[in-house]
């Protein structure tokens, strides 16, 4: 599982899936596995059949990714060394760079407008993205550009 945050966003990339924060509460999630200090949240996001919460250790900074089940079981733990700047992306760089006849040809009007939002780093309509997203092939097949948003 690769798991990236934006820190100034609050934004975690589950593989290549942006999860959006449903509340930036701060509360007490247990004590680091590294150094037994007090680690407190940073964002909750909905994740599968569950959540998916950031949490910080206040004294050397570990950032993990701890996942519940929908009964705030707790399910897995992931440190998180990846880092990601959602504005600074280079997805809108590459769908600018194509024609959009030949995006159009593919894609309905809601799934561009979808994978432009999310490529800006704004909130987007998931339904339409995941439906563009199975046309990533076919766009590949018919004009060799390979689009990743």
């Amino acid at each position: 599982m690769d798991i990236r945050y934006d820190v100034e966003n609050n934004v975690v990339k589950v593989d290549d899936i942006d999860l959006y924060p449903q509340s930036l509460e701060t509360n007490f999630i247990g004590v680091c596995s590294h150094c037994n200090s007090d680690v407190f949240s940073m964002s909750y996001h909905v994740y599968e059949d569950g959540m998916l919460v950031t949490a910080k250790c206040n004294s050397c900074g570990n950032i993990n990714a701890i996942i519940y089940d929908k009964d705030w079981n707790w399910q897995s733990e992931e440190t998180i060394s990846q880092f990601f700047d959602l504005k600074n992306s280079n997805d809108l760089k590459v769908l600018d760079s194509i024609d959009k006849k030949k995006l159009a040809a593919v894609f309905t009007p809601a799934e561009m407008n979808s994978m432009y939002t999310k490529a800006r780093g704004e909130k987007y309509t998931r339904q339409y993205l995941y439906r563009a997203r199975k046309k990533y092939v076919d766009f590949e097949d018919l004009f060799g550009i390979k689009i990743n948003i």
